[in-house]
């Protein structure tokens, strides 16, 4: 580490990133404030929406202000943060059909799209899963239908299980159908 610290170009270019970083997280922050602002209302004292995604503890006052913000124009990060933060189970069934229905407009390859699909993933029940497995099944959907496999695997019912072996041919979900198929076998035996 000396050697490099040693060299003025190394120095030049860690420094430069460091700054674009900063500046990065500083837009960030600013963007999210209102946000931010409206979960310290509540008593959830946060600097960042994504200190809700890290948290194992439960949020439930937290919900109807992330639903309020989830379709406001955050940068791709904030949003994304927003829909992760909502992939906490029965507390956010409520916001269901909107995440569908943001997953479906969202343009493939973002951020906020993965996040949706975990919130998707993370909210699914038994009433939504037909909708999951149309979405997992609709290749412009990108990389992030991956993500919503998490709530076919969850479920219990025949028919997740059927659209696992169905889905199983798209090579865009091919392997990690292929994992699940494995997991769902260990927890079998």
């Amino acid at each position: 580490m000396a050697e490099l610290e040693s060299d003025p170009e190394w120095v030049a270019r860690r420094d430069e990133r460091d700054r674009e970083f900063a500046e990065r997280t500083a837009r960030l922050r600013a963007a999210e404030e209102p946000l931010v602002d409206d979960l310290q209302r509540v008593g959830l004292f946060v600097e960042s929406v994504w200190d809700l995604v890290n948290t194992s503890e439960p949020y439930p006052e937290a919900l109807p202000i992330l639903f309020k913000h989830l379709e406001r124009p955050y940068p791709d990060a904030v949003r994304e943060g927003i829909a992760r933060a909502l992939a906490v189970g029965e507390d956010a069934r409520f916001a269901g059909e909107t995440l569908v229905r943001l997953y479906r407009d969202e343009k493939p390859g973002t951020r906020a799209k993965d996040g949706l699909a975990v919130a998707i993933a993370g909210v699914a029940g038994e009433g939504l899963l037909d909708e999951v497995v149309s979405l997992a099944g609709e290749p412009a959907h990108g990389t992030s239908r991956v993500l919503l496999l998490r709530a076919l695997e969850r479920s219990r019912k025949p028919s997740a299980r059927a659209a696992l072996g169905e889905l199983s041919s798209d090579s865009g979900l091919a392997k990690e159908i292929s994992l699940i198929k494995r997991r769902l076998r260990r927890e079998k035996s």
